[in-house]
């Protein structure tokens, strides 16, 4: 697989979640059926523009042949977790909506959202050359946003009367002790999702061939 590979596989997933997050922000900007403040206070927006900026940063290394930095490595790491976990609650919600008494519509770019994009995140982590390994500590790393997120989303869900999300609304589930269980049980998840991707950061790494020679990481210490 060459360089010229990872990079046209980089540009296609940067057009492809660009798409979805256009697509997806018709509702607020374009048919006004939806409010903008309410779209991006979505953690799925969240997670797939921190994906964009991740792949955009990594096209731009690779394409210049540069060494990617640890602080890049564990930016690719992050926002495959939060796609990853995106599309994990999206999947275990939809399969289960008539249990949750909800009607879920997914379109296209709500599907590339949740189901394409952490896809792509997770093999472009495993496949794509230059990665820096990780250490385990970089695990925690990926709990504050989410933290923050939760927090401000629960103060403005009190002030507006409207939360992202049914298991974060206290008056939906019976309150906030069951919004902090459902809240424990994903910070289980991001973590264990976490850990993965940076144990993935610790295989081996791949060495990518080129016209004009071979990119090869660095060798690097535990």
């Amino acid at each position: 697989m060459g360089l010229a590979v990872v990079v046209a596989a980089r540009v296609c997933a940067l057009a492809v979640a660009l798409w979805a997050l256009v697509s997806r922000a018709d509702c607020a900007f374009v048919t006004r059926t939806c409010l903008g403040t309410n779209l991006f206070s979505y953690f799925t927006i969240h997670s797939a523009v921190l994906f964009v900026l991740a792949v955009l940063l990594a096209l731009l290394h690779t394409a210049a042949r540069a060494a990617e930095p640890g602080w890049l490595t564990g930016l690719r790491a992050m926002a495959t977790t939060y796609t990853v976990v995106s599309g994990v609650v999206f999947g275990v919600l939809l399969a289960n909506a008539e249990l949750f008494g909800h009607l879920f519509l997914v379109p296209l770019s709500s599907q590339v959202l949740h189901f394409v994009l952490p896809v792509y995140a997770v093999a472009d982590l495993l496949l794509a050359p230059g990665r820096r390994r990780l250490r385990w500590a970089a695990t925690w790393t990926s709990t504050v946003f989410p933290a923050l997120w939760a927090v401000y989303t629960l103060i403005r869900g009190r002030l507006v009367g409207w939360y992202p999300y049914f298991f974060l609304d206290p008056d939906l589930v019976g309150g906030y002790r069951a919004v902090g269980t459902y809240a424990l049980g994903l910070s289980v998840l991001i973590l264990a999702v976490s850990f993965l991707t940076v144990a993935a950061t610790r295989l081996p790494a791949v060495r990518v061939g080129s016209a004009h020679g071979r990119l090869r990481p660095r060798r690097q210490h535990p």
